[in-house]
């Protein structure tokens, strides 16, 4: 539900271009803050949409995998400009661009808020990419929620399904 709402409100403003979403239907639901939840949600698939932004038609995946360790690890894929992968630790830094303000707009403080708020639900990111392929960004988020952390909407599931 988190995904599919972040989809709607961003295909609405589509620029004439052609967007192929495609979202796993069978998303889990997660135990977490369903609001900060969102914020990844618009953080990861808002910068997928801006920087496939050059492509004539744009492909955009969500999808998520189980490791009975990890806990559920879900992705969002891109056929975009893509990024030295040298630098991917970098993107999760406050104000830090591997893009010119110029050519994609944006402050920096995307991805920096996104891990905070996974790492505060106890997981992880991380991306991949090949410059001017596309990227992957990927996060985990254990299957108990999170832990350490009180906010009103801890108890509340944040229904990641579509």
């Amino acid at each position: 539900l988190l995904v599919d709402a972040v989809v709607g409100q961003l295909g609405h403003d589509t620029e004439g271009r052609v967007v192929d979403w495609v979202v796993a239907r069978d998303l889990p639901v997660v135990q977490g803050d369903a609001l900060l939840l969102r914020e990844v949600w618009a953080n990861l698939l808002g910068n997928a949409y801006k920087y496939t932004r050059p492509r004539e038609r744009t492909r955009i995946e969500v999808g998520w995998s189980v490791d009975p360790v990890v806990g559920y690890t879900f992705f969002v894929r891109d056929n975009g400009v893509g990024f030295d992968t040298k630098y991917a630790q970098k993107l999760f830094g406050v104000f830090q661009r591997l893009h010119r303000a110029s050519e994609f707009e944006g402050t920096g403080i995307g991805l920096a808020l996104t891990r905070r708020i996974i790492e505060r639900h106890g997981g992880s990111i991380w991306a991949e990419s090949q410059l001017g392929e596309g990227s992957t960004f990927y996060f985990s988020l254990p299957f108990e929620g999170p832990h350490g952390f009180e906010s009103p909407m801890d108890s509340m599931p944040a229904a990641l399904e579509s």
